[in-house]
């Protein structure tokens, strides 16, 4: 549930009126609430509570171990994840989904990796978001080769198939994040339409779609290419070299708005 409960606020397409078979609706938008990425990245954090408990549940010393390593993996990796953002944030002045998607329209040099600078804050984005959901190289809570199968050991049948689609589930709402915030959401990578404008939401959905598959077939490129880090590697690398990062892009990006605005 906390892995589903965020797409609530992901908005898939334009957020405009649809006429289809004679009703009006807003299908692409379930909802547009004014702190869209807060809620977000409080929900996805709830998550954190059913892989430690999973471990500690199963009365094995791997599981535990790999509920605690996950623990302290999410929450480390989390606080990167939210200083990244902060970057888009002070870009849009919204924390509002539909109007950080709304603020990159007009080409691809509008969208904030481009045009607002946050390529260290897509970096930093990117690498925590593999952590946070526990893809190799940082699959350290179920290191196979160390933990048999970590906090998943125990389970078997449909408990494994939840914690595994919570698993796939996050990739896919990380994936939809960092389209939304770096890479424009719906918006095209040119100006205006190639449809007539009752049409246009067909472009929208159909550019989503492809930024989200880009970033899940980069969670596989990366997994079938890189070695698993140690975990001792893996806790240095967050805090001493992510962290920093995401410091330092939230403090350039304040200081060029600020005499950008002057």
């Amino acid at each position: 549930m906390p892995a589903l409960i965020g797409f609530a606020v992901i908005p898939y397409g334009p957020n405009k009126e649809v006429e289809l078979f004679g009703y009006t609706f807003k299908p692409f938008v379930i909802t547009d609430i004014n702190i869209g990425i807060l809620y977000i990245l409080a929900f996805a954090s709830i998550g954190a509570y059913g892989v430690i408990l999973g471990g500690w549940a199963s009365n094995n010393k791997y599981s535990l171990l790999g509920g605690l390593r996950a623990a302290a993996q999410v929450i480390s990796y989390e606080l990167n994840i939210g200083l990244a953002i902060i970057g888009v944030l002070i870009l849009s002045g919204s924390l509002s989904m539909v109007k950080i998607a709304e603020a990159q329209a007009g080409g691809f040099w509008h969208w904030y990796i481009f045009g607002g600078l946050q390529i260290i804050g897509f970096v930093v984005y990117l690498i925590s978001a593999v952590a946070e959901t526990n893809r190799l190289p940082f699959d350290l809570a179920e290191a196979e080769s160390e933990l048999v199968a970590g906090w998943m050991t125990e389970y078997s049948g449909m408990r494994f198939a939840f914690f595994f689609m919570a698993e796939y589930t996050n990739m896919v709402l990380v994936s939809c994040v960092a389209a939304v915030l770096f890479f424009g959401g719906w918006q095209a990578p040119y100006p205006g339409t190639l449809l007539p404008e009752n049409l246009a939401w067909i472009e929208g959905i159909f550019w989503f779609t492809v930024k989200v598959f880009f970033f899940l077939f980069m969670f596989f490129w990366l997994r079938a290419t890189l070695p698993r880090l140690r975990y001792d590697q893996l806790m240095r690398f967050g805090w001493k070299v992510m962290l920093p990062l995401a410091l330092a892009n939230v403090v350039l990006t304040a200081i060029v708005v600020y005499l950008v605005r002057q």
